[in-house]
């Protein structure tokens, strides 16, 4: 995948803030049945979004203004939400979008998609029912597809909590 250079370095601008971007994405898309076993809680994040050292972008397709807005007045933690950009109405700005970022935590969705093919530093959280993309665990324990993601995969019986662990530890490795 290639984004548009000259919008991914405006879009760059736009978010910097002199701190590494991290976008994040943390529902998953399909039919109404798959969604819940691919997504996660924005609250279950709250360990990662309370890093102060990076700068936070929802990658979040879908209308999720009000969701981000009550979860960061709760919390007391910054998560910029670009309404300009709609994935869902133009997947090329999206694109770029994404292209900005340094690193990229996230279910398994479009997202990994997107970051995975222009080859972002990216951490996967993939789900203990995942579809079959995602190679089993047991076979092939990272992604298969995409050289620059890595996956966390969620345990058959375990919450997300462990997952979640795996991003953030791989995020404050990237940090470093």
């Amino acid at each position: 995948l290639k984004a548009d250079e000259k919008l991914t370095n405006k879009l760059r601008a736009k978010y910097s803030m002199g701190k590494p971007l991290v976008g994040i994405s943390w529902q998953g898309g399909g039919n109404s049945a798959r969604i819940p076993l691919k997504s996660i809680e924005l609250q279950q994040l709250l360990k990662i979004l309370q890093k102060k050292d990076v700068t936070f972008v929802s990658l979040q397709y879908g209308n999720m203004e009000s969701e981000i807005k009550k979860f960061c007045k709760k919390h007391n933690v910054e998560i910029i939400n670009d309404k300009s950009i709609n994935p869902l109405a133009d997947m090329d700005t999206w694109l770029s979008q994404v292209d900005a970022m340094d690193f990229v935590i996230s279910v398994a969705n479009t997202t990994i998609h997107g970051a995975g093919g222009l080859g972002k530093p990216t951490f996967c959280m993939v789900s203990n029912r995942s579809d079959w993309r995602w190679i089993d665990s047991d076979i092939h324990d990272d992604c298969y597809w995409y050289k620059s993601v890595n996956a966390g995969f969620q345990g058959l019986k375990e919450p997300w909590d462990k997952t979640v662990d795996k991003a953030n530890e791989w995020l404050h490795d990237m940090l470093k």
